[in-house]
């Protein structure tokens, strides 16, 4: 399944895809853990279904490029339970509210979330205002608001695999990179940045702009690059720099050793590795492709271990943990297409067809969503997180495949169904009389199938569906022309990915790509391709992003904001497609609990087979 590019947040606080969702209870019984003997084997054997371009941190963002990652550097958080665990910290990063005088001119974050220069009439939070009540209205002076810093205390005796220490300045270095126009990173956090300084070797204090109320605030910590290595390159060269994409230094248990294009990549023990050892000596990822035998790659040796990109399925002579992959699958409706902006015009313009909720849940009730799931070898997706996070709520829930009930909500709503078995307008105030209830599904190639389900399903209830199967790349282009960007559909499938934070802010009012930025706050940047505004589903998403993740407040309006996307249905979720971890008979050390999408390595080093696990 193919992913659009992602909103700016979305990559803010994945880190370019770093994405993860609650992994399933894995099939075989849990596993032993490694014993303390020195005694086992010495190599570790993980197949990958691709071979990374680059291992660069702003550059491959592969679930194989991730794998590997896990295995050279440590942290900087590994995530337990959705929560954010630091690895390379001497305790819990502070975060602390301060106050801090703003004027005219000033750089700031308004009531909406958005950054702007102040000006009379901007509305902005003031003190510590977290919720709707406590709003000011600028008019000119200087004025108080709330400002969001963090610092983080590095543990000691951290060094780089080639020696040298690792410090405070390498972070720095590292989302001076990021920030660098030359480097292919979205800017929007680092936009949202007061400031990001080393007060000594082992201190980083990340600082806000004012009024920037940040929910991950705990995680705004850049994740190092070696300075005294790669400080005297040129930032737009590093992308292209062998020891930067294929042999990037690291801090974490495995240090890359030989490359071999085509088959694998070689890692030793990181002599300098601060943490445990590994219990091997080596390790190997093994480049074996999508559709490789998995009963066989376990059985001659090639494999120890096999990721979900490897198409790993299960066997009866392993241990089979079935993965939920990071991202949901979704039916998206064309609720104002952009030829809306300058006023619906009935005899001009597509039906309205999706405006009134209760055609987008009569379509709800016409797709068999479990049936879609269960063809794709996943499971239900039941809204834009997973179904295993802290903030997921069952009250939120979506309307039941129910054909018979969706027909007659059509019917009610002036659809009439002809001798020909399709509907037509008649008394549908959004369409002429007799007009078709007839539109096009856009979608990848490669979810086409899918697509067809969803096309049969309506069908059923009298609704005649065209598939408009694109290449990738011109279904998900920028601009006022791009088929989903550009807001030019009826309706629309693709897969959004999963992140640690529920994914209320892809539906934001202001968050619609468009012309004028009066009223299209991201321009054609937007990503809530609807085109759905619902006043008190911003309310309620925008208080969860004033809070701190974890936090009673935070969790109350993440719930209320899933009900009113439940309720309203901008968009209809499908499936979460499952993939196989698959280990060898005598595996040891895989955490269920971990065991999710670029998170699933982060445990390497406690992974044993043989004699390791006796």
């Amino acid at each position: 399944m193919l992913m659009p590019r992602s909103p700016w947040l979305l990559i803010a606080l994945c880190t370019l895809y770093l994405a993860a969702c609650g992994a399933a209870q894995p099939s075989a019984t849990a596993t032993p853990q490694p014993s303390a003997t020195p005694e086992g084997p010495q190599t570790l054997s993980i197949c990958l279904g691709n071979e990374p371009a680059s291992l660069y941190l702003y550059a491959d963002n592969s679930s194989s490029a991730q794998a590997v990652r896990q295995a050279i550097y440590d942290g900087p958080f590994d995530w337990v339970g959705y929560q954010p665990q630091g690895v390379l910290f001497d305790g819990a990063p502070q975060v602390r509210t301060q106050s801090v005088t703003v004027r005219q001119g000033d750089l700031v974050v308004d009531a909406e979330g958005r950054l702007v220069t102040l000006a009379a009439g901007v509305v902005l939070r003031s003190g510590d205002c977290r919720e709707g009540d406590c709003l000011l209205t600028y008019s000119e002076g200087e004025v108080q608001v709330s400002q969001l810093a963090v610092t983080f205390t590095l543990r000691e005796g951290l060094g780089w695999s080639d020696g040298a220490p690792l410090t405070a300045t390498d972070s720095v270095y590292a989302f001076e990179v990021a920030a660098a126009a030359e480097t292919p990173t979205d800017k929007e956090i680092i936009r949202r940045t007061a400031s990001y300084s080393a007060s000594d070797a082992r201190t980083v204090t990340w600082v806000g702009v004012p009024g920037y109320l940040d929910a991950q605030a705990a995680t705004r910590f850049w994740s190092p690059l070696p300075q005294h290595a790669w400080g005297s390159l040129p930032v737009a060269a590093l992308a292209g720099e062998e020891q930067v994409a294929r042999r990037p230094l690291g801090w974490g248990p495995y240090v890359i050793d030989q490359w071999i294009a085509g088959e694998q990549i070689q890692l030793r023990r990181n002599p300098n590795y601060a943490g445990p050892a590994p219990h091997f000596a080596e390790l190997r990822f093994v480049f074996i492709g999508h559709n490789a035998n998995t009963a066989a790659a376990l059985a001659d040796g090639r494999c120890d271990l096999l990721l979900p990109s490897s198409g790993a399925s299960e066997v009866a002579d392993g241990q089979n943990f079935p993965i939920e992959q990071d991202q949901w699958l979704h039916l998206v409706f064309g609720i104002t297409p952009q030829a809306y902006d300058d006023g619906y015009n009935v005899y001009a313009d597509r039906a309205d067809f999706f405006s009134a909720p209760a055609m987008r849940t009569a379509f709800a009730q016409c797709i068999d969503r479990e049936a879609i799931a269960a063809g794709l070898g996943g499971r239900l997706a039941n809204s834009y997180l997973p179904d295993s996070s802290p903030y997921a709520t069952a009250a939120a829930a979506l309307p039941a495949f129910d054909p018979a009930a969706g027909a007659a909500s059509l019917e009610a709503q002036g659809w009439r169904l002809g001798a020909d078995g399709w509907r037509s307008a008649q008394g549908f105030a959004g369409a002429l009389f007799g007009q078709a209830l007839e539109m096009n599904l856009a979608v990848a190639e490669s979810d086409l199938a899918t697509a067809e389900r969803v096309q049969a399903n309506l069908a059923e209830c009298g609704v005649k569906v065209n598939l408009q199967a694109l290449p990738t790349e011109e279904l998900f282009a920028t601009g006022p022309q791009s088929p989903v960007f550009g807001r030019n559909f009826d309706l629309a499938l693709f897969a959004w990915p999963f992140g640690e934070q529920p994914a209320c802010y892809l539906f934001l009012g202001d968050a619609v790509p468009g012309t004028d930025w009066s009223t299209h706050a991201y321009g054609w940047g937007g990503w809530n391709v609807s085109g759905w505004q619902d006043e008190a589903f911003d309310s309620a998403c925008r208080s969860a992003l004033s809070h701190l993740a974890g936090t009673p407040d935070y969790a109350a309006a993440q719930q209320a904001a899933q009900a009113i996307f439940a309720e309203q249905l901008p968009a209809l979720p499908l499936a979460v497609p499952l993939g196989y971890v698959v280990a060898r008979a005598d595996f040891c050390g895989l955490e269920p609990d971990v065991q999710a999408g670029s998170r699933l390595l982060q445990n390497l080093e406690s992974y044993g087979y043989g004699s390791w696990c006796q």
